[in-house]
């Protein structure tokens, strides 16, 4: 299997510009969409604060590299591209004020804008992503072969595959981030390979929602006959796909490798709500929330970051505090995923959520057997 692509690394912000979005996908943990976008005022501010702030996150020293390798500005929706002359007068004015101060993230910043692909033939979308080619890492999400995809993604491809083939040579690296329930489950390898063969993807990301699925028995057995059938796959193409599924990081699995470490990046990359408020990451924004009094803000456009002791709090939710018993001993807990913002917004409280812990072993135990087969 290749590598997978190296990703510029920095500060990683968001801004939520818009509430909005023009499909309905049938997981999705925004729960409370609506038309509203941001106000550009909030993003100059927001800009404004992230360049004044010389430690905006709170970073201890372990975390002081991110900080100083650079910065990337992550659009997302609804879907970001409903907005792009919102999201081109954000990143000029971040160009301005950064360059006005001789900041260090002048000519150290990067954008990455994921979509759902049904809009570059809208006005001003092509001519906005074309002008900022070389600074946009830009991602389609697809969710696998035309069945699995409209079912979940509102009929939504034959839109995409109407400028497929521009966005295809748009990036020199292209690629799509599918996201899995239970029913992709029976067409797991449909989907990669549609997804590899019909669309000509090298680099194939796929995830389950944290969500409880409630998966079956018949599931989980099918979900293990779809994984021995795409490993098989994996393998005769060794040399021109990489698929997620069966990344290094799930083939090590052992259990408790790091106990004061957590999962993901959340606690370190600041999400501008369309309120005006300041998220420790995009999934503690309030239309993620199961009830809009669970709100834990880090700052606001108005104060600044006022708030970083709950960038540190959610950044002490470290697999030794929030894990029970069984996750504690379990052998494949490293390769075990959470999500401490999907978690909050169930309940206002951080727990480690276990929905998928047997899509997890199931995975894991195909991709140590990869990896173990001495495929690189």
């Amino acid at each position: 299997m290749i590598k997978q692509v190296e990703m510029f690394q920095g500060l990683n912000v968001t801004y939520n510009i818009t509430e909005d979005c023009n499909l309905k996908c049938a997981y999705c943990y925004e729960v409370d969409k609506k038309p509203v976008d941001l106000p550009l005022d909030y993003a100059k501010r927001f800009n404004r604060i992230l360049l004044d702030d010389p430690n905006p996150i709170g970073a201890t020293d372990e975390q002081d590299w991110i900080i100083h390798s650079g910065i990337i500005l992550d659009f997302i929706g609804g879907d970001a591209l409903m907005r792009p002359k919102l999201v081109e007068q954000i990143i000029r004015d971040f160009i301005f004020q950064a360059g006005s101060a001789g900041h260090r993230w002048a000519r150290r910043w990067r954008s990455s804008i994921s979509t759902n692909g049904t809009l570059f033939g809208e006005p001003g979308v092509k001519e906005f992503l074309n002008e900022f080619k070389e600074n946009i890492s830009l991602g389609v999400s697809v969710d696998g072969c035309p069945e699995i995809h409209n079912k979940n993604r509102s009929n939504s491809m034959s839109a995409i595959l109407k400028h497929w083939d521009w966005y295809m040579n748009y990036t020199p690296n292209p690629s799509t981030k599918a996201t899995l329930n239970r029913d992709s489950i029976p067409f797991l390898l449909k989907s990669l390979k549609f997804l590899h063969e019909d669309l000509g993807l090298k680099y194939i990301n796929m995830n389950f929602i944290f969500e409880d699925m409630e998966l079956s028995t018949l599931d989980l057995e099918e979900l293990d006959k779809q994984m021995v059938a795409c490993v098989e796959y994996v393998k005769k193409h060794d040399n021109d796909i990489y698929w997620s599924m069966l990344s290094p990081l799930f083939g090590d699995a052992c259990s408790m490798k790091d106990p004061e470490k957590g999962w993901c990046g959340a606690g370190s990359m600041p999400c501008l709500s369309v309120n005006g408020k300041i998220y420790p990451c995009f999934r503690f924004m309030p239309h993620t929330m199961h009830d809009r009094a669970f709100d834990l803000p880090v700052g606001d456009v108005w104060n600044g970051f006022d708030k970083k002791e709950n960038f540190l709090l959610v950044r002490q939710q470290t697999r030794d505090k929030i894990s029970n018993k069984e996750c504690l001993e379990c052998p494949i807990e490293t390769c075990c995923s959470w999500c401490i913002g999907s978690s909050f917004s169930e309940t206002g409280k951080f727990h480690r959520q276990t929905n998928i812990c047997e899509v997890h072993k199931i995975q894991a135990k195909h991709a140590k057997e990869y990896q173990d087969g001495g495929n690189t």
